[in-house]
């Protein structure tokens, strides 16, 4: 049962909420994004941030995700939406030293994408907001009036706290894959240039003894494409098939995925030449030739 402050709160940040509505109504003739509050505002998750993604959980439907960063110098927020009309934190208010109440709009737009990609809002710790304390929390108002004044929908938002050490999952299920490791991005030994990016093509290294080879594809880094097999396909060749990731929810930029695999057995790895097969959701495949670099 909520105590009599939280219900205080939750009734201020709703007349708020009804405040921010009538000024949002009254300015409508106004062009261009709304300002934002934040100290900064970028797309995609940090890689070294502690929260779980939530993209194939089936209780999670698009809420917000917070925690304390910066050992309390800072509140991270990470909302989900359009890539091309996302929120931006308009007004961050103290309703209780361990409450706030944080306000987010879309700019005006005559289109936006369909896709689900998150955006990192970063705030200075507002002054009467004890931001060491276990039960930080938001009430969050997200409106979604990129075509005209829309009614907000609030969510209440834990933050994690300082020193929280809940790692990023994995991108791939591990029991789908053949990879004996999935690595978001690329290990500190593998060097991209800006012509491999720019490619976008599946890249090849070789591992510690060329006991693995480690695989680079590229695309949505929480949704990468799954390894099915790995078989050697005639003398000197190895074949990689990925199949399309099942996944209902992914974010929508563009990051490499390692996948680590072991060499197969008995093959000569010296001038052995990788096919990878990339197979798309509509049954479409791409085949590519790849080179295993030292």
């Amino acid at each position: 049962m909520p105590t009599l402050r939280a219900a205080a709160a939750r009734a201020a940040f709703c007349a708020a909420v009804v405040g921010s509505l009538a000024f949002a109504s009254g300015c409508s003739s106004l062009t261009g994004p709304p300002a934002s509050v934040a100290l900064s505002e970028d797309q995609g998750i940090p890689a070294d941030a502690p929260i779980v993604e939530p993209w194939n959980d089936p209780r999670w439907s698009g809420e917000p995700l917070g925690w304390v960063s910066d050992d309390g110098e800072t509140l991270s927020v990470v909302t989900f939406g359009s890539s091309s009309c996302p929120y931006i934190a308009v007004r961050i208010e103290v309703l209780t030293v361990r409450q706030l109440a944080i306000f987010f709009q879309k700019g005006p737009a005559e289109a936006c994408t369909d896709d689900l990609a998150p955006r990192t809002h970063v705030f200075a710790v507002p002054e009467g907001l004890d931001s060491s304390s276990n039960g930080l929390e938001a009430e969050v108002s997200l409106a979604d009036n990129a075509f005209g004044a829309a009614e907000p929908t609030v969510v209440s938002m834990p933050f994690l706290p300082i020193g929280s050490t809940a790692p990023l999952t994995p991108p791939a299920p591990a029991a789908d894959s053949i990879a004996v490791e999935v690595v978001r991005g690329t290990p500190a030994d593998i060097a991209l240039d800006q012509s491999d990016l720019e490619r976008g093509t599946p890249l090849a290294f070789w591992g510690v003894d060329r006991a693995t080879i480690r695989v680079v594809t590229w695309g949505s880094s929480s949704c990468p494409p799954i390894a099915r097999s790995f078989l050697p396909a005639e003398p000197g060749i190895v074949v990689l098939d990925f199949a399309p990731n099942p996944a209902e929810f992914c974010t929508a930029d563009f990051a490499p995925t390692t996948h680590v695999l072991e060499t197969p057995a008995g093959i000569e790895t010296d001038d052995l030449a990788l096919t990878v097969l990339l197979s798309a959701a509509d049954g479409t495949a791409e085949e590519f030739a790849v080179s295993i670099r030292g």
